[in-house]
């Protein structure tokens, strides 16, 4: 459930990069379509979806399935295993993202909107700005902006809500404010950041419900660890 619309519009997903400096050795997979007849020197199992090619041999395998192949007179277990990170670059920042949640971009003048997010709460929106903008009045901006919104919806703030709380953001411990509130029953937090890098600012918007809080916080630290 996505609850900062005020700053989120529709756009098309961004294709993951995959980062060529981390990339392992491999050998050529290719997705097929099951034909029901046995593959190469294996046979094909239920679940196989992947053809190996090595030495001119075909292997039918299945994604984290064991199987053995044979070099040069050896026999080797091996398994294929699809990334359980992906990884963002561009607007000037790069980072990883588990592979489960779902990355949208969208640019307007002055400002990218770079959003990840999971079918439950667990919602993270990266904001790229190339204007000049003072980063305490855009912070200001930011949670004013989704306390009016969050209102207008019947959200009913906590007491204690817009206090200070601290992440590590690009290897800082960054300081931001964090909003709580109740809405539709479900209690929610919202974390706002706004930061410098070089020329750019960054601000970074960090939301999710207080049932889904232990599955939440691991997929934000993969994103937060790994900003760049």
């Amino acid at each position: 459930m996505t609850l900062l619309g005020l700053f989120v519009a529709a756009c098309a997903p961004a294709k993951p990069a995959e980062s060529a400096a981390g990339a392992s050795p491999t050998v050529s997979v290719a997705a097929t379509e099951p034909s029901g007849e046995p593959v190469g020197p294996d046979v094909a199992s239920p679940g196989d979806q992947f053809e190996l090619l090595i030495g001119g041999k075909v292997y039918s395998v299945a994604d984290g399935k064991p199987f053995e192949v044979q070099i040069g007179g050896e026999r080797i277990e091996a398994t294929i295993r699809s990334k359980q990170v992906l990884q963002y670059e561009g607007n000037g920042i790069s980072f990883r993202y588990p592979k489960e949640m779902t990355l949208e971009e969208e640019r307007s003048t002055g400002v990218s909107s770079i959003t990840v997010e999971a079918a439950d709460s667990t919602f993270l929106m990266i904001q790229v700005y190339t204007v000049d903008v003072d980063p305490a009045t855009l912070s200001q901006s930011l949670v004013d902006g989704i306390e009016k919104e969050m209102r207008s919806r019947g959200g009913q703030f906590h007491p204690g809500s817009g206090s200070s709380v601290h992440r590590r953001l690009r290897g800082e411990n960054v300081e931001g404010t964090r909003l709580e509130f109740t809405l539709a029953k479900e209690s929610m937090q919202t974390e706002i950041y706004v930061l410098r890098k070089n020329k750019l600012i960054i601000s970074v918007l960090i939301q999710r419900s207080d049932d889904d809080t232990i599955m939440a916080e691991r997929r934000f630290k993969v994103i937060t660890d790994s900003l760049r």
